[in-house]
């Protein structure tokens, strides 16, 4: 019988940066999934890959190591073209490996796949200088809308009639390449205080009980973003997105970058008055793409077919 394991990608609305110094992150896992299936031919390994066999080969024994080679992996519902959408791919595909190569060795717990996964990202991506908070990982794994706060993963439920909507700039942004600039910065003048206001932000986002109180949260965190761009000369703005800010604001919605930000999804958070018709005309009007996601409540997952 076949089968195969498939893991959600991710939008982290607020906390960015802030996460990595302690702070919560509001994290949502969307509904377009990488998918690991065993093939007959191996295929050179990412560098995810790699790593989560390396964390297998200790943690799950050879075995479990020795079946990441037999899976293919595919993310491209997580690109457009080819080019990433900031959506969480090589997280999302580090959990369905991680998750297909416990399966196949009868060792499938999704906590203890998203811990393998959470070790071998975190591995991957320290040798690129940037090793995450592994909020990413998090919504990869559970699935839903996620409170994130130093590897603690609390369920969260957003206020109803609170409406999201999703942009993409058309350009990738490379998460390790901006977390390494804010890095560098975090000595100027601004730096400590945009971060404790992009934290206290996604706390209120958090917190909110009502429509009301999250978009006042959202708009915090915008502007505590944005903040942190100006303090450290780092581009996590690009004008597209401040130009998408104006036009939404003007009709009772907020805007704001996404994880790492400089490009990658924007989102949008809007009371249930304003049309979502009136969203994706602004969003056109401001050079951006609509993309259409929403809230995928599963993590990862195991789909069997036929023989």
């Amino acid at each position: 019988m076949s089968w195969s394991v498939s893991a959600p990608g991710k939008v982290i609305l607020a906390g960015e940066y802030a996460v990595l110094d302690g702070g919560t992150a509001i994290v949502i896992a969307v509904d377009r999934r990488a998918r690991a299936a065993p093939q007959a031919a191996p295929v050179a390994p990412s560098e995810f890959v790699a790593a989560a066999a390396e964390v297998l080969r200790t943690e799950a024994g050879p075995a479990a190591a020795a079946a990441l080679a037999t899976l293919r992996i595919d993310t491209e519902p997580l690109r457009h073209d080819g080019v990433k959408l900031g959506l969480g791919s090589s997280a999302a595909a580090t959990v369905a490996a991680v998750g297909a190569a416990l399966h196949a060795v009868g060792q499938f717990d999704r906590a203890r796949v998203g811990a393998l996964a959470r070790a071998a990202h975190a591995l991957a991506q320290g040798r690129r200088g940037a090793p995450g908070s592994g909020a990413d990982i998090a919504a990869s794994t559970w699935g839903g809308a996620l409170a994130f706060r130093q590897a603690q993963v609390a369920p969260l439920t957003l206020p109803a009639g609170l409406a999201l909507d999703f942009a993409w700039t058309r350009s990738a942004a490379d998460t390790a390449t901006l977390v390494s600039a804010i890095g560098a910065g975090a000595g100027r003048p601004g730096v400590r205080a945009a971060l404790v206001a992009i934290a206290a932000a996604a706390d209120d986002v958090a917190a909110a009980d009502d429509v009301a109180a999250a978009l006042t949260g959202f708009a915090a965190a915008a502007t505590a973003t944005a903040q942190l761009a100006d303090a450290t000369g780092v581009p996590l703005v690009p004008p597209a997105v401040r130009d998408l800010q104006r036009r939404v604001a003007a009709l009772g919605a907020v805007a704001k970058t996404t994880g790492a930000g400089g490009g990658d999804i924007v989102v949008v958070a809007r009371p249930p008055a304003v049309p979502r018709n009136a969203i994706a005309r602004a969003i056109v009007e401001a050079g951006l793409w609509q993309l259409p996601l929403a809230l995928d409540p599963t993590g990862v997952d195991i789909t069997t077919g036929g023989a």
